[in-house]
């Protein structure tokens, strides 16, 4: 393992943190399944690979052990004929609260919210990529 681990700092904070934040390692073979996913992003497949899923701060966010379509989330609050454009949408988590957050991948994997109480809104966020996400979540809470 001679190759520079991306998120090492995030791994130290939930190491220093197991109270707070619980983490599992996922299979090579499950990697190797949201690796067929056309385009997907290398930062989020070497989050997979180096920190795995689980959950920030107690219940402040899920990572997913891997990318879900927003109707395996969402779908008891809509129809596909009255939100085509979620199909584009590939979740990585929530906030435990009826927000998910993912990846548009029609907008070149742009990183997305889909507000529950707006009507399954797309909205942007902040950070513009998957690393910068995860960054400013674990930096909260160091």
């Amino acid at each position: 393992m001679s190759q520079h681990m991306r998120y090492t700092n995030i791994i130290s904070s939930i190491r220093n943190n197991s109270s707070r934040h619980n983490f599992e390692v996922l299979s090579e073979d499950e990697i190797k399944r949201e690796l067929e996913v056309e385009g997907i992003p290398k930062e989020y497949i070497d989050f997979l690979r180096e920190v795995g899923y689980g959950t920030v701060n107690g219940t402040y966010f899920n990572f997913y052990s891997g990318l879900v379509e927003v109707d395996e989330i969402l779908g008891h609050l809509f129809d596909e004929d009255s939100h085509p454009e979620l199909k584009d949408v590939l979740l990585f988590g929530d906030n435990f609260s009826g927000d998910a957050v993912g990846f548009l991948t029609t907008d070149n994997w742009a990183i997305v919210e889909i507000w529950h109480d707006d009507d399954l809104s797309i909205n942007p966020t902040e950070e513009k990529t998957f690393e910068e996400f995860v960054v400013t979540m674990f930096e909260k809470f160091n």
